[in-house]
């Protein structure tokens, strides 16, 4: 089996505005430090948003089946899921018709996928298949961050196939000294 992770770690919120809007990111998901560095926009909107990343046994199943799909195994796989969806500006009502509407969100890597820095994938799940996103791996105030633009939402995850490791893409644990 693969090793799906819901730890502990900090909820909160960030923001970003685009002009005169403003959209909202609520993570609820535990296994995610430094919620301060999350930000998103929604492409082509004036409108305000709230985009909440939160824990969901649904999401978690849809995206193991997805992984196991493409895998044939979760043995080597690590993977961090979670449901990413779309609010109105009060954060109370989901917005159910998001067609045409893509976020652009950056949020940083989940603390159990920290030491596989590059290697790690961002992947949707779209009618049953894993779909890999084209993600950008940044550095935001010395914390390891993700950036990626969500074509719908929910599931979604951060994973890595833990036998297929490229040595410059994974991150250096060595403690820093004074010598």
């Amino acid at each position: 089996t693969g090793t799906g992770t819901t730890g502990t770690g900090t909820t909160g919120t960030g923001t970003t505005s685009t002009g005169t809007t403003k959209t909202t990111v609520d993570s609820s998901k535990a296994g995610i430090t430094n919620v301060d560095k999350m930000v998103a926009s929604v492409a082509g909107s004036t409108d305000n948003y709230v985009v909440k990343i939160a824990d969901n046994q649904t999401t978690k199943t849809e995206m193991e089946k997805a992984l196991l799909n493409k895998y044939g195994s979760l043995e080597n796989i690590k993977y961090f899921t979670m449901d990413i969806s779309l609010y109105d500006q009060t954060g109370t009502s989901k917005i159910e018709d998001t067609a045409g509407m893509n976020v652009n969100i950056t949020m940083p890597l989940p603390d159990a996928m920290v030491p596989y820095a590059g290697n790690n994938k961002v992947a949707t799940v779209t009618n049953g298949a894993l779909d890999e996103l084209n993600a950008k791996f940044i550095t935001i105030d010395d914390v390891a961050c993700v950036s990626f633009t969500a074509p719908h939402f929910s599931p979604y995850a951060v994973y890595v196939d833990t036998t297929n490791l490229s040595a410059g893409a994974v991150a250096d644990t060595t403690p820093k000294t004074g010598d």
